[in-house]
């Protein structure tokens, strides 16, 4: 029996409850009513779907490519290349029928292109930091650990237009899992030929609303419609022109009508600029499903003994930091999962408590037999950017006064930052993790295996490791929900990560500019955006 995606998603509700303008023009957006342009701030890191980690990086995939499902505007999943998908009784197995389709050069996207591509991400020495979101396949993580043949995960292709995938365990965000980067198809007999075909324009093969037809890196790219799109129709824009370039520029570019969107998701607008903007009433704000906070390096000291990491934790003034700093109606964070997926009934422990904190800090100290003048050097590593400097410099005062210790601050460019991240070459460092899909699962999965490809705390905690294991077993939704409040107050006594504080979206937009599709994610989709001919940016200063 064939269900449509409604139909599917309120099952498993009721069971849990071209081409780029010239280089002179670039930047004027006037000059085309069919082209967008915005700012990405910096070089994506990588436009591989079974490798983008970044949210940028998975922005731009997300442009490039389709999977068999996709976020529509009203966040809901809707089935994208897949035709139609079949459920089993058991909510393990699942038989998707493909759409008739074509790559960008002109290639039939079929069922093996979907395997292929997960298989390699799931492959033990193939480099994907999300490979983990693929672990619902039956032997997903057995295989990538290299415990079985990857031929052994349950993934099967009946023909061109036929995928099996059987999961592991039911899971009720699997629509949505399947419309992120990681379960997208690639081309495999490019991807054979040439595997470093994703990092050039001119080799570069997608099947998404828009193709990438220039990638001047370091500088700009430029996609414009594809056309070989299967739901082409839908798509109204000519071109989408991605900028690199600092917020302050881009906000000055904004005021020309130069740029047609500033702020989140894919920057930062500059924070003495948000009270400008929110007294012309031209400021935007929406929740944002995330939440900043500090890795520390559980292998180093002082961080090696959870109490100091919860003396730290707890000398800190978020609601200072949020309404003197930041400035965006974010939410002071007392645990890792945003308060609105329905963990935190109260706070897992009191902000700016400095009393409790210099009392931890002294028994930590006791139990390292350390002295406050023996304690290695902290440095407190963040990647480079105005906000980021701005809350560093906030915590390393409010540290001070706590301890009577200075925190030596790093700030550190982009690609210089994640390698370090990765390695855990660092102590105490800034991070943030933005919702892949609205289940609080996808935070606290993160911090599950302390091998695992986002961790980077070498935290482990097997009773909080069995938890998860065991809500993903549970179809009672609120027993679900108790499971995973148990597991969230484990890893806040603990305290591998220090919450900061829960994301706000803060941006501005071209009035001209309509129906572009922003979600609680952070996904920011121009699918089915339009230009409205006639309408002029008002003078913002």
């Amino acid at each position: 029996m064939r269900y449509s995606v409604t139909y599917f998603v309120s099952i498993i509700l009721a069971l849990i409850g071209f081409g780029c303008q010239s280089s002179s023009s670039k930047n004027d957006v006037k000059s085309s009513s069919r082209t967008v342009t915005i700012n990405i701030v910096d070089e994506p890191q990588v436009l591989d779907p079974r490798k983008c980690r970044d949210l940028k990086s998975q922005t731009i995939v997300r442009m490039l490519f389709e999977g068999l499902t996709r976020v529509n505007p009203l966040e809901k999943p809707e089935l994208a290349l897949a035709e139609s998908v079949e459920i089993s009784s058991d909510l393990r197995k699942y038989t998707f029928h493909l759409k008739e389709s074509i790559w960008s050069n002109g290639d039939p996207v079929t069922a093996s292109d979907f395997a292929y591509s997960w298989k390699q991400t799931l492959s033990k020495d193939f480099p994907s930091d999300t490979a983990f979101n693929l672990y619902v396949i039956k032997n997903g993580k057995a295989a990538k650990e290299g415990k079985v043949d990857i031929d052994k995960i349950g993934v099967e292709v009946i023909d061109d237009h036929t995928l099996v995938v059987e999961l592991e365990n039911p899971t009720p965000y699997f629509l949505e899992l399947t419309a992120f980067p990681s379960f997208f198809p690639v081309n495999q007999k490019l991807d054979k030929q040439n595997p470093s075909w994703a990092q050039n324009a001119d080799t570069y093969v997608g099947n998404g609303p828009f193709q990438l037809k220039d990638w001047k890196h370091q500088d700009q790219l430029c996609l414009a419609k594809n056309e070989k799109y299967w739901d082409e129709r839908q798509v109204k824009l000519k071109n989408i022109q991605l900028q690199i370039l600092q917020p302050d520029t881009e906000l000055k570019l904004f005021e020309k009508n130069e740029i047609s969107w500033a702020g989140s998701p894919l920057s930062t607008l500059p924070v003495d600029a948000i009270k400008m903007l929110r007294g012309k009433n031209l400021l935007n704000t929406k929740e944002l499903l995330g939440t900043y906070f500090f890795r520390t390096n559980t292998q180093r000291a002082p961080f090696n003994h959870p109490l100091m990491r919860k003396a730290f934790a707890l000398a800190m003034n978020r609601q200072a930091i949020v309404d003197h700093v930041t400035q965006g109606n974010q939410i002071p964070a007392t645990g890792l999962v945003p308060i609105s997926l329905g963990l935190q009934e109260e706070p897992y422990f009191q902000d700016s408590d400095v009393q409790t904190a210099r009392a931890l800090f002294s028994e930590a100290l006791n139990e390292l037999h350390l002295t406050r003048e023996e304690i290695p050097e902290i440095s407190l590593m963040y990647r480079a950017g105005e906000r980021a400097h701005l809350i560093a410099q906030a915590v390393q005062q409010q540290w001070f006064e706590a301890f009577g210790i200075r925190v030596k601050l790093e700030a550190i460019e982009g690609k210089v930052y994640i390698e370090r991240i990765s390695k855990q070459d660092y102590q105490l460092a800034s991070c943030d993790w933005i919702a892949d899909f609205p289940d609080p699962i996808n935070f606290l999965e993160v911090f599950k295996h302390k091998k695992g490809g986002s961790n980077n705390t070498s935290w482990e905690n097997s009773h909080f490791t069995e938890l998860l294991d065991l809500s993903s077993q549970i179809l009672d939704p609120h027993k679900r929900i108790e499971i995973l409040k148990e597991s969230e107050k484990i890893l806040m006594e603990e305290m591998p990560i220090i919450p900061v504080f829960y994301y706000t979206m803060l941006y501005v937009n071209q009035p001209a500019l309509k129906d572009v599709a922003l979600s609680s994610m952070g996904q920011i989709d121009f699918k089915w955006a339009s230009i409205e001919e006639g309408i002029v940016q008002e003078e913002t200063r």
